[in-house]
């Protein structure tokens, strides 16, 4: 659904420039914030998204200050909003857990929030 990514993409860019839907560009300058809707469950009258957000970061030194206060910024502007798309279309999100990841390369920092996305209307 290509008005629900457009809607959540918005929402991301008011509070962060660096936003990528699935993947980020090789050349994309840390930090940055990748999105996807991996997968969507329907009961006829509600469709349920799976949302996941990750805040990529390289610091200079272990801190993860800024990498949290990026995460804490796009959380706001998604927990518990609800986005209009349409008079009969509409979404709201919820989050259901925050995780931080461990990358290979210990200078990548890595945290993923995950959200529902319902999405009410046609």
């Amino acid at each position: 659904m290509i008005e629900l990514r457009k809607a959540i993409k918005a929402a991301i860019k008011e509070v962060h420039s660096e936003v990528y839907f699935e993947k980020a560009t090789d050349d994309s300058p840390y930090p940055y914030i990748v999105f996807d809707l991996p997968n969507s469950i329907s009961n006829g009258a509600l469709e349920n998204f799976v949302l996941e957000v990750e805040g990529w970061d390289a610091p200079t030194n272990s801190d993860t200050t800024g990498l949290e206060m990026m995460m804490d910024a796009v959380d706001k502007a998604l927990q518990r909003k609800t986005f209009v798309i349409a008079d009969n279309l509409f979404f709201s999100l919820y989050r259901d857990g925050r995780e931080s990841i461990n990358e290979n390369d210990s200078l990548i920092k890595r945290r993923r929030y995950t959200y529902q996305a319902r999405v009410y209307g046609e």
